[in-house]
């Protein structure tokens, strides 16, 4: 009889546990504050990982200051701000841990700093690079993102929800229209 018992703790435990996961991913997806990042140009070629779109973004570097030399792959957290200039949002602050808010998200080192006086810019990568969508519009959206970040003339940006230092991409949009459309 406990065997029973112990079976439905462990059973309802794991439903209580998922059903957490997904009401975050919702909350973040739908109250997450907006962000809208820059795309360039990218060429994604795996014949292993399967349907989406690889996203190259525009800002993929943030100032450090030299003492702070993570290691390849290592994760940390930058601040997300927007650009006067452009309009976009762009990473501007760095911290090892999570300092908390909602314009916080997690990157990771992608292996390359340029040392500059005082100052090194450090090469990251978001942890946001795939957008997936209907498998069989995938390959259609590929070549029309491809077409438009060639393009100096079209705007290309994604955008993603953060809340917490969870970060989702939303959307992919060509001079404001939705890819996916």
């Amino acid at each position: 009889m406990w065997a029973k018992r112990l079976l439905w703790a462990v059973a309802i435990l794991q439903l209580l546990f998922l059903g957490s996961l997904l009401l975050d991913y919702e909350k973040t997806k739908n109250e997450g504050t907006l962000f809208r990042l820059e795309l360039q140009a990218y060429d994604p070629y795996d014949m292993f990982r399967g349907n989406y779109i690889a996203l190259q973004f525009k800002e993929d570097r943030v100032k450090v200051q030299p003492r702070f030399q993570p290691r390849w792959d290592e994760k940390f957290y930058v601040k997300l701000a927007k650009d006067p200039k452009t309009g976009f949002d762009r990473p501007v602050k760095v911290f090892q841990q999570f300092p908390g808010g909602d314009d916080w998200v997690e990157v990771r080192n992608s292996g390359g700093s340029v040392i500059d006086g005082a100052d090194t810019t450090l090469l990251i990568s978001f942890m946001q690079d795939r957008f997936f969508m209907n498998e069989d519009r995938v390959k259609k959206a590929d070549q029309v993102l491809r077409k438009a970040t060639g393009d100096s003339t079209r705007r290309c940006w994604a955008e993603m929800r953060v809340r917490n230092g969870t970060a989702i991409l939303t959307d992919v949009k060509i001079d404001g229209k939705s890819l996916k459309d």
